[in-house]
């Protein structure tokens, strides 16, 4: 036998393996994708409550030797509005994806999507504010392990409300890892700017540099997440009011641990590193706050129920204690502002106990801690940084106030910084407020004394 016999026919054995691979991974590309899409439908229920819904239902599937193609909808109702979005999908079967080799991507897989959202149903009114092109489109990888590698691209959008407000974004980019059976994801999402504006008022506010990341993973039903995001810059401007405000990287990151329907603990952290408004600079602004042992499921339950607490204030009781038989802590820290003068800081925790009493307002409380500091020269600088009428008015009625409060005991001040340390334990029912221990009925006739409990009735 030639030699050219010898490869002609090993390439045809090889084109027939080919074939017949193409053909069997396109009967599992169906068959992965058909338990993916149940999976994630379990995901998508478990973010709504009530008769609300999201859910992706497969509208058709016909596959071939080296390709299939799929159509699905995604259907939603949140708050009585329901909606459908179509979606039409094209499989390029492995274990090398011909549309995947065009793409320069080389590696073995189980099949490469390209996904675009149709233009029917609720997807037509997108595609007008997309300017004709396509809204959605997305290229994925699925590994033979039912893992998906995802690039979606959302197209700019301008749409004008019947008010006259304006809506436009530029293109966005999300980059989406779903790990074998939902154990884990991460998601990278960037667009470069968004901006709103009402033409009749003479008001605009534009973001620009855009950032949102989150990452969470899956295991025996306790699911642990992080996030955070980056807004690098935001203006507001109202011509009628002659008002410019700048916000410079306007951030948050928080983490949290759920374990089904519990949220076991959870915080996020806000950041401000510049305010200017009218071009006067006004500091810093950090805000941390966490929560703990928190029924999410119970919380659901009160909001459908939310219009009939008027009339059955029985019915909001009730879903209290369940709420506070989690035995719930609500904390900030910390909650600071600084500027050329200072810094102030308010750090807080609540932890709160199955109990409710009309008498007593402070049944449900556990325990309470607050830690604050209030800098005179920061409270001065936020009224201008030269010295000046209202900059020397404030500045005297705050060291007047400061030291009248001292003189009671409510806070310590050494003239520059005013300070409260204030720790309630129901135990024994006792307040330590500033290192003097008393009871809190003596410290509740102290904050009427002062004034201060007008604020709290």
């Amino acid at each position: 036998m030639s030699k050219t016999k010898i490869v002609v026919g090993a390439v045809v054995v090889l084109g027939a393996a080919y074939v017949g691979s193409s053909w069997y991974v396109g009967s599992k590309t169906e068959q992965v994708i058909t338990e993916q899409l149940e999976k994630g439908n379990a995901k998508l229920a478990q973010q709504v409550a009530g008769s609300d819904y999201m859910r992706m239902e497969k509208i058709s599937y016909e596959r071939g030797v080296f390709s299939s193609s799929a159509v699905y909808a995604l259907k939603v109702s949140l708050n009585g509005k329901e909606g459908e979005f179509r979606f039409a999908d094209t499989y390029s079967h492995g274990p090398f994806p011909m549309a995947a080799l065009a793409s320069g991507v080389f590696s073995p897989m189980l099949s490469y999507s390209q996904t675009i959202l149709m233009n029917e149903a609720d997807g037509a009114e997108w595609y007008k504010v997309a300017n004709g092109e396509v809204p959605v489109k997305a290229d994925s990888q699925v590994k033979f392990s039912g893992a998906v590698k995802s690039h979606l691209v959302f197209a700019p959008i301008k749409v004008e409300s019947k008010r006259g407000v304006l809506l436009e974004t530029s293109l966005a980019n999300v980059h989406l890892n779903i790990g074998q059976n939902y154990v884990s994801t991460d998601s990278v999402a960037d667009l470069a700017w968004v901006g709103i504006s009402e033409a009749g008022k003479g008001e605009r506010m534009l973001l620009s540099d855009i950032t949102l990341e989150a990452a969470s993973t899956d295991k025996e039903d306790v699911v642990s997440s992080t996030y955070k995001g980056t807004v690098k810059r935001t203006e507001y401007s109202a011509a009628a009011e002659d008002v410019v405000v700048v916000l410079d990287n306007l951030s948050f990151d928080g983490e949290g641990v759920q374990t089904g329907t519990m949220l076991n603990e959870a915080t996020v952290n806000y950041g401000l590193s510049k305010l200017q408004i009218n071009g006067g600079d006004y500091g810093s602004f950090d805000f941390g706050f966490g929560l703990k042992n928190i029924d999410i499921k119970t919380l659901q339950e009160l909001g459908e129920v939310s219009d009939e607490l008027d009339d059955n204030p029985e019915v909001a009781e009730t879903y209290l204690l369940r709420l506070l038989e989690s035995k719930p802590e609500i904390s900030i820290k910390p909650a600071s502002w600084k500027n050329t003068g200072g810094e102030s800081v308010v750090n807080a925790m609540v932890a709160l106990q199955s109990a409710l009493d009309e008498e007593d307002p402070l049944a449900a409380v556990n325990n309470l801690t607050i830690d604050a500091s209030l800098s005179r020269s920061m409270v001065s600088a936020i009224f201008g940084s030269e010295e000046g009428f209202m900059r020397s008015m404030i500045d005297m009625a705050f060291d007047e106030g400061s030291k009248e409060y001292a003189g009671m005991g409510l806070v310590s001040y050494d003239g520059k910084t005013t300070k409260m340390d204030l720790k309630y334990n129901s135990a024994d029912g006792t307040v330590v407020l500033n290192g003097k221990t008393m009871s809190f009925e003596e410290f509740f006739m102290l904050l009427m004394e002062s004034g201060l409990g007008n604020l709290l009735m």
